[in-house]
């Protein structure tokens, strides 16, 4: 599969549409905009197609620990998310004020310093953040080994934060003894948190793939003097995979995620993270011998009140730059370019029509082969990885047809170059 020469014709396509767009004020076009914009002319034509080819929710395999965020929840039965950092290469000596380096005996106000983004806080108790010792030579990619180690005998410290000191500067104290007995053995260390509350509670972390993610700092000597010395998170394994091992420095571990939408359904976010894939069998007399003015996909939005139903969800169109001899549907949705920069916003909890605007994936469908390049789109949540909230849509197995996925061109015939 050759995804290169398909990328010079995408941005051709983007120029081609804005072209497009600047002439569409007036479909009353005179004898100067036929010069202006010679590929509009004739009536305007609008049609609505049952064009969805396959329709299907696949899962978002852009990797553990790949987010932007690290989401701690403990909302009863509903969502339980922990955070796991790992700290896999510790210091061994430190330098006093005026002084050479010394090995590290003592270990003095050790801290893990996190990034808060404060508007996705949920709840209003106290909330008591417990950490772990997770360091395990399990899979790295198990998350029932990990999860396993959140018990009593693991139990590093805790602390806990009541509503108002939950500011985008978070400093988490964790026991100075774990940190000291770390360094002098040699071991990581790799601390797992829980958020444990009486009511209702949610937070979410800047990661290191966010650029500000966390960071541990601590004095080797009760001496305020002498500089605290700073640790990034930092994973030694999976051995030999550096990009991977790189992800995994920090991530979210899922215990418990809301239940899923129903099969049938289109599901675009939630935890685990979900993208919905949609391919169309469009004539090529409409992509290839017309003028698109507007396409827009038709969907039927489904209720989903089971989590944050009234808040709202952030997603875009992406149109699938996998080749043809790409057939996963799953496989496919990854492979993925942006053809719009206005994001589409939804609550979970509403019902009825939603429209999505694809002429920009036309534009580019227009310019490639379609046995070069399928014409599909995927639909991902802004907040992908982040957040537990799902939108759903009616899919094209719904039982009542008018509910189903459609896709409504306006277009007009192409016409040749005409001068005054």
């Amino acid at each position: 599969m050759k995804l290169s020469p398909i990328l010079p014709r995408v941005f051709a396509a983007a120029a081609l549409f804005v072209s497009i767009s600047s002439c569409s004020e007036n479909l009353d076009s005179t004898g100067v905009c036929d010069v202006l914009c010679t590929q509009i002319g004739g009536a305007v034509q609008n049609i609505t197609l049952d064009a969805v080819l396959l329709d299907t929710t696949v899962q978002a395999l852009s990797g553990l620990g790949t987010e932007p965020g690290l989401l701690l929840a403990s909302r009863g039965d509903t969502l339980d998310t922990r955070v796991v950092i790992r700290f896999d290469s510790l210091p061994a000596t430190f330098v006093p004020t005026g002084g050479t380096a010394q090995p590290i005996a003592s270990v003095d106000s050790a801290y893990i310093r996190l990034m808060l983004d404060t508007t996705t806080i949920k709840g209003t108790d106290p909330v008591t953040i417990e950490a772990y010792d997770v360091d395990t030579t399990a899979n790295d990619t198990s998350s029932a080994a990990v999860l396993a180690l959140f018990r009593p005998d693991r139990f590093i410290s805790s602390q806990t934060f009541l509503r108002a000191q939950l500011t985008d500067t978070l400093k988490y104290f964790i026991s100075n003894a774990a940190v000291l007995a770390r360094i002098q053995s040699g071991a990581a260390l790799r601390v797992g948190l829980r958020a444990v509350s009486v009511g209702s509670s949610q937070l979410r972390f800047i990661s290191t793939e966010g650029s500000f993610g966390p960071e541990m700092f601590f004095r080797a000597t009760p001496d305020t003097l002498t500089a605290p010395l700073t640790v990034l998170p930092f994973s030694r394994t999976p051995v030999g995979e550096a990009i991977r091992a790189g992800n995994l420095s920090d991530y979210t571990l899922i215990a418990k995620g809301p239940p899923p939408a129903p099969p049938s359904v289109l599901a675009v976010g939630g935890l685990p993270a979900r993208r919905v894939y949609i391919l169309f069998d469009i004539p090529s007399n409409i992509i290839d011998s017309s003028t698109i003015l507007r396409a827009t996909l038709l969907l039927n939005q489904l209720p989903n009140t089971g989590i944050d139903p009234t808040d709202t969800v952030a997603f875009l169109p992406q149109v699938v730059l996998a080749g043809k001899a790409v057939t996963d549907p799953a496989k496919a949705a990854q492979i993925i370019g942006a053809i719009s920069v206005d994001t589409l916003r939804l609550r979970p909890g509403d019902a009825g029509p939603a429209n999505v605007e694809l002429a920009s994936a036309i534009a580019i469908w227009r310019t490639v082969k379609p046995d070069t390049l399928s014409r599909a789109i995927v639909l991902k949540s802004v907040s992908e990885g982040n957040s537990p909230l799902e939108l759903r849509f009616s899919s094209s197995e719904d039982v009542v047809t008018a509910l189903r996925p459609r896709l409504r061109i306006s277009f007009t015939p192409k016409v040749p170059l005409r001068l005054p």
